[in-house]
């Protein structure tokens, strides 16, 4: 059985996988791709989240892992899961939310058709991708997801505007190092840079998946804001969550590196 596993340094639940790994013995049996260090394989494999798990070539999780059924396929067990309809849409939008880069795209585009015309990507976070009835139950979340789209997104709308909040801050945390007092985060980043930052971001390579909605489209406009505004109302304890989070993951990878050393 061959394990790929694509991370990334600042990802909180790479961090956890690789604990686990370590913990159970199961590290050497894998390879760890960097998709700081390779994006371009990273995209070819089509790996929208992280980390993103590939079992002899197929992907089995994304985002989110079941170590459950992980540390089964690592014992040679052949994992069969029997997955509800009931289940589908939860676990497509709990998929979705865990991958900024489809939440982001998601949020600005309001495009499911796009999110659901990535079926590996769909099948790792729905659990599909160990289900028997595969094909059939992605039609059937397909055409559901399809039909229910606008009651769908706005019912999740709030989860995705904190994810959006939130991996902004952290970004300005990889890029200054600490925290942006809130006058200075107004002034660099007005609404207009804001809305350029969330379009960029959502999903794109280079411009491979980049769609740009001029200021003048007042729908997307506004919807964007909602998440500015909420970045906002929100900021101190964003940031007191990023902080705190990076900093565990900071000491954690230099601990990692010390122990590689000696």
């Amino acid at each position: 059985m061959r394990v790929e596993i694509f991370t990334h340094r600042n990802c909180v639940e790479c961090n956890l996988l690789i604990e686990w790994l370590e913990e159970k013995g199961y590290l050497h049996r894998v390879k760890l791709i960097d998709t700081e260090l390779y994006p371009f394989l990273a995209f070819e494999r089509g790996v929208i989240s992280t980390p993103s798990v590939f079992v002899d070539d197929k992907l089995l999780f994304a985002g989110v892992i079941d170590y459950d059924e992980l540390e089964r396929l690592f014992k040679g067990e052949n994992v069969v899961l029997e997955v509800s309809k009931d289940e589908l849409v939860a676990k497509l939008m709990e998929g979705i939310v865990n991958s900024f880069a489809a939440t982001a795209y998601l949020y600005v585009n309001k495009d499911f058709e796009a999110i659901l015309s990535q079926k590996d990507f769909v099948y790792a976070v729905t659990g599909l991708a160990l289900s028997p009835n595969a094909e059939d139950l992605y039609n059937y979340l397909r055409n559901y997801t399809l039909k229910t789209k606008d009651e769908l997104f706005e019912k999740w709308k709030d989860r995705m505007k904190r994810v959006i909040a939130t991996n902004f801050v952290r970004e300005l945390y990889w890029l200054y190092g600490d925290k942006v007092p809130i006058e200075k985060a107004k002034s660099l980043y007005p609404l207009e840079i804001f809305y350029h930052w969330v379009q960029v971001r959502g999903g794109a390579v280079g411009r491979v998946g980049l769609r740009i909605h001029r200021l003048t489209e007042t729908e997307v406009l506004e919807r964007v804001k909602e998440v500015y505004d909420y970045l906002m109302e929100n900021y101190d304890a964003l940031w007191e969550k990023v902080i705190k989070e990076q900093r565990e993951i900071e000491a954690k990878e230099w601990k990692v590196r010390r122990e590689i050393e000696v």
